[in-house]
């Protein structure tokens, strides 16, 4: 007995010293080497960075084209010129990796506020279930909790979760699958992988009923991206959490960058359904997060219209620069809060060509006024073949609805007016939500000399509306080429 007690403690010593050694002379290098967004880490604490944005290629995507490629961070930087701040950007990372990231930097370094991106598809089983998922973990055993010695151990026998590409999208095949969807109205398919076969089965279709095969597989893949319900138990939630508790333990002010999706394609491809599931997904984060003490939550979900998304085939957080403006501009709200003596408006978030934004003010739609406030635009240019209008609505009922109007008028002023029913029965009564139409311009519009776009309340409970958002554009964005709205 005494000899085996001897034999442990030796061999505990023996690994204590292996595991000092291994931490002074080789350790670093290895993080290097094996997982090297520790780098970022110890970047942002060498530059005695005060604010610190954490995001995946969100923040430092542009288009080939545009002359201004800064990322979102440094457009948020412009309205705090006094105060350092830098990012941690690593491309197609989550908010697992974000936490290892902020653990990561030096208990001693400047840091006072982290702005974390939160991306919504990112509680989905297709990002969930990722083909990335593997190289991302490997890259994460190095700075686990244990250690350093014991996790190289763990990285040279490869204990971490590794599947093929297959069997990653068989997961996210069964997630689908199974999981169902929840709505509180009837709905004919139990899941989004039913929803995503009816869709491929059934296609999608033009106002004249011809099927269109390019967009038919773009909105199932808005099916299998949004389709689904965060719950408690999702991985991303737990990680999030973390990110909260972490920054408790050092003292962070915290901002969670709620990511602007597509919502104008969603609706376009999909339709409302699919925007009911996004925003009470949106919902539960918002009431999750924003609900704790020094975390602020930025609602960006309906803000960026759809000619400013870069990728016009897939579902990303990719954005034009008037998008990534329109971002960094309600992130700096957000950090005014914790720094208003710092915070000074540049004054540089103009819009494209052919986008036009109202007044944020609300303004009552009611019986005895029923049209609401709306955009006259005098000529149309050749190149402009779609329109997607966007707004905020408050209804004071359920029995609210509103629809919106287009009125075109010829040279001899003969006035054509078409009009786009709202389902609003989705909406929360007495709280604001936002809405988005698309809407073909045919040869009527294209013929009239101006174009009116206003809203009409049908019913007899008045209906709140704000923040109009008009964004004409060229039908089938290219993706990457940004020519497509810029001034003649």
């Amino acid at each position: 007995m005494k000899k085996l007690v001897i034999r442990v403690v030796v061999v505990a010593a023996l690994l204590v010293c292996m595991n000092w050694v291994y931490s002074k002379w080789f350790f670093r290098n290895d993080l290097v080497k094996y997982s090297d967004i520790v780098e970022l880490s110890w970047q942002v604490a060498d530059d005695s960075c005060r604010i610190v944005y954490v995001g995946e290629s969100s923040n430092n995507h542009y288009g080939k084209e545009e002359p201004d490629r800064r990322k979102i961070s440094a457009y948020v930087s412009e309205y705090f010129p006094t105060v350092k701040m830098g990012d941690m950007t690593r491309e197609a990372s989550h908010a697992q990796t974000y936490y290892y990231m902020l653990k990561h930097i030096p208990e001693d370094a400047a840091a006072e506020t982290v702005v974390v991106t939160m991306n919504l598809r990112s509680f989905g089983s297709s990002w969930i279930y990722s083909r990335l998922e593997t190289a991302l973990r490997k890259q994460l055993v190095l700075l686990k909790d244990y250690p350093p010695f014991f996790n190289r151990f763990l990285l040279a026998f490869k204990a971490y979760t590794i599947h093929s590409d297959e069997e990653w999208d068989n997961m996210a095949k069964e997630a689908r699958r199974t999981a169902p969807l929840d709505f509180p109205y009837e709905f004919q398919h139990p899941t989004s992988d039913e929803w995503d076969k009816s869709m491929a089965w059934n296609g999608w279709r033009d106002e004249e009923g011809n099927r269109d095969q390019a967009k038919t597989e773009l909105a199932c893949h808005y099916v299998k991206t949004y389709a689904f319900t965060i719950t408690d138990d999702n991985p991303r939630v737990a990680d999030f959490d973390a990110i909260v508790e972490l920054c408790r333990q050092r003292g962070w002010h915290l901002i969670f960058n709620l990511m602007a999706e597509n919502v104008d394609k969603a609706n376009e491809l999909v339709g409302e359904d699919l925007l009911f599931l996004m925003r009470r997904n949106r919902d539960y984060l918002l009431q999750r997060y924003g609900s704790m003490e020094d975390v602020v939550i930025v609602d960006n979900l309906s803000l960026v219209r759809d000619v400013n998304f870069i990728d016009q085939n897939w579902t990303t957080e990719h954005y034009y620069e008037e998008g990534r403006r329109i971002i960094a501009d309600n992130v700096a709200k957000a950090l005014k809060t914790f720094y208003p003596n710092e915070y000074a408006n540049p004054n540089t978030l103009h819009y494209d060509y052919g986008h036009f934004r109202g007044n944020p003010a609300w303004h009552p739609i009611e019986a005895s006024r029923p049209c609401g406030a709306g955009f006259v635009v005098d000529s149309l240019s050749s190149d402009w073949d779609e329109v997607d209008v966007a707004f905020f609505a408050k209804p004071s009922d359920s029995i609210a609805s509103i629809f919106l109007a287009a009125q075109c008028a010829d040279a001899e002023g003969q006035k054509t007016v078409k009009t786009y029913p709202l389902p609003m029965k989705h909406y929360g009564v007495r709280s604001w939500d936002f809405h988005t139409q698309s809407i073909v311009l045919d040869s009527v519009f294209k013929a009239s000399n101006n174009v009116k776009l206003y809203l009409v309340n049908t019913s007899e409970v008045p209906v709140e509306v704000s923040a109009l958002d008009v964004s004409f554009h060229p039908a089938n964005l290219e993706p990457e080429i940004k020519g497509k709205r810029q001034s003649p």
